[in-house]
């Protein structure tokens, strides 16, 4: 493992990073439930990247809730790939974005590490098992980023395709480890138990220096949306990178229209980002705020769990997400 930090170029891991990996090395199933931002998804590719380089043949299944979420993770993964030449490990996405003639080219030939989501895993992999084998027989590690979107009814169908997911590994002879992430939750040994019905280490102890964040309760006296359009330009003008996420498509296309008739100027510079656009488009407005070319932007929820998108300096949340995880994913977007 510090071969592999030291080729990969990452100075230190942070205290719950070795912990975690610690725990995984010894072939428990694990959970790791630290803030945004602390370095999560570090711990389940060292892990995956150090079973590759020891068994050339053995598979890696990471599942995400979020499309948007999987296309942010693959990226990240790349750099790591490279780094490790000339050993040569591939890793590909299978999702609804993937175009029919490169899911057979995936199929046909399974990568070291498939990206793809429950509904996939669903209806596109495990009732064609047969097709999937060499995944199947050499699955070492299934890893589930976000677990904490998985409960109620949602929560509950996961936990079933869990269950076909273990028994098909059963039949073709591999006992894949689970890694889960999360946010921050109050039962995460219960949780997982339940998600994966089997025991489960934790790791909640965050490790991650955190910068000071600062929240404000707002009751205005007109529109909240208009008023948050409003506070949106403001902050823009003052030179804040801003995130808005709203409670609805709707909203969001409403308070970015606002803040374009409000600011002209910015126009070119705030974009909205919600469900139902293009894979294309959605990748370009990702791509522009990572690269900060973007000062702001209005989302729904789409924005909210672990994609990459740069520093911001302030959030605002237009209504209440729902629940406090929601509240903290959405308000962890900033002071990364």
């Amino acid at each position: 493992m510090g071969l592999l930090v030291q080729q990969l170029k990452i100075k230190k891991l942070f205290t719950h990073q070795v912990e975690a990996l610690q725990l995984i090395r010894r072939g428990e199933q694990v959970l790791v439930a630290t803030p945004t931002a602390s370095g999560k998804s570090l711990i389940y590719n060292l892990a995956v990247l150090e079973k590759l380089i020891q068994n050339p043949k053995a598979k890696a299944l990471y599942l995400f809730p979020l499309k948007a979420l999987a296309q942010d993770q693959f990226k990240n993964l790349g750099p790591m790939l490279r780094g490790l030449a000339p050993r040569k490990m591939t890793a590909a996405i299978y999702d609804g974005d993937t175009s029919a003639y490169r899911r057979k080219q995936i199929k046909a030939r399974p990568p070291e590490i498939l990206f793809s989501n429950p509904d996939m895993l669903h209806s596109a992999i495990l009732p064609y098992h047969e097709s999937w084998a060499a995944l199947f027989e050499n699955l070492q590690f299934i890893v589930l980023d976000e677990v904490h979107t998985y409960r109620g009814i949602f929560g509950s169908h996961m936990n079933q395709v869990i269950r076909r997911l273990k028994r098909l590994c059963a039949l073709y002879g591999s006992r894949p480890q689970f890694i889960l992430s999360s946010a921050t939750i109050d039962n995460p040994e219960a949780f997982g138990q339940s998600l994966i019905e089997e025991k489960i280490k934790i790791v909640t102890a965050n490790g991650a220096p955190r910068a000071g964040q600062y929240f404000l309760f707002l009751n205005p006296d007109a529109s909240p949306n208009f008023s948050a359009a409003q506070l949106f330009v403001e902050c823009l003008k003052h030179g804040f990178r801003t995130i808005a996420f709203t409670q609805s498509r709707k909203i969001t296309e409403l308070i970015h229209l606002w803040v374009t008739q409000l600011s002209p100027t910015l126009a070119q510079k705030v974009s909205s980002y919600r469900a139902g656009f293009m894979p294309e488009e959605r990748r370009v407005i990702e791509k522009r705020l990572a690269d900060g070319d973007l000062l702001g932007v209005v989302s729904t929820s789409a924005l909210e769990m672990g994609i990459d998108i740069g520093y911001l300096d302030i959030c605002l949340l237009v209504g209440y997400p729902g629940t406090i995880i929601n509240t903290w994913q959405r308000g962890g977007r900033v002071g990364r």
